[in-house]
């Protein structure tokens, strides 16, 4: 069952399911049937298949030779509260369409950083209450968080190998706030990711 927010994010797709490699529905499984034993397990417990919210939910398709062009609509609303919620709600709609159990993130994919290191914490905190929500209606777990030590430009000499230790602290902040999330929403694990750093 599909669990929707307020809105309705993506209309008129059911819940995708296995219909076998005869199926002419483009909308449907050929070949992964997530109850079907293999080698004494299902298939679902063999692919732990996870939406990964930067692909998904916030990549807007910039590139080195211009700015994105995807403008989606749970980006619409000026409160980055409301916006992250809003960004929830089509996560764990999509998630649950797909059939899938799980989600991973970054940090900063949840919602949008603050101005400050303690408007960040508190905004992180706020919508991983939300989130933890959605995952009690629907059984969605995480598989893993990690922190987004390498987009913003304080970065742009590393993160845990940057030569100002303001910046180092700050990475080491953000890993720890990343951290916490993971734990809160219950992650399976946590990723360190090389990215500018190593």
């Amino acid at each position: 069952m599909a669990v929707l927010g307020d809105k309705e994010y993506f209309k008129g797709i059911g819940e995708i399911k296995f219909e076998g490699k005869e199926s002419d529905n483009p909308l449907a499984y050929k070949h992964y049937d997530p109850e079907q034993i293999v080698a004494g397990k299902s298939m679902r417990a063999h692919f732990k298949f996870a939406i990964a919210y930067w692909h998904t939910f916030c990549g807007q398709g910039g590139d080195p030779f211009g700015p994105g062009t995807q403008n989606f609509p749970w980006d619409q609303s000026s409160d980055p509260i409301q916006a992250a919620k809003n960004k929830a709600d089509a996560a764990f709609e999509f998630i649950s369409k797909m059939g899938f159990d799980y989600f991973c993130f970054h940090d900063f994919d949840l919602i949008q950083e603050g101005a400050t290191f303690s408007e960040s914490e508190n905004r992180l905190d706020a919508i991983t209450d939300y989130i933890k929500n959605k995952q009690s209606d629907s059984g969605i777990k995480l598989l893993w968080g990690t922190s987004n030590c390498f987009s913003h430009p304080r970065f742009m000499n590393g993160a845990a190998t940057n030569p100002d230790f303001d910046v180092l602290a700050r990475a080491g902040g953000q890993i720890k706030l990343a951290l916490d999330a993971t734990i809160k929403l219950g992650g399976e694990n946590y990723v360190f990711w090389g990215g500018r750093e190593g």
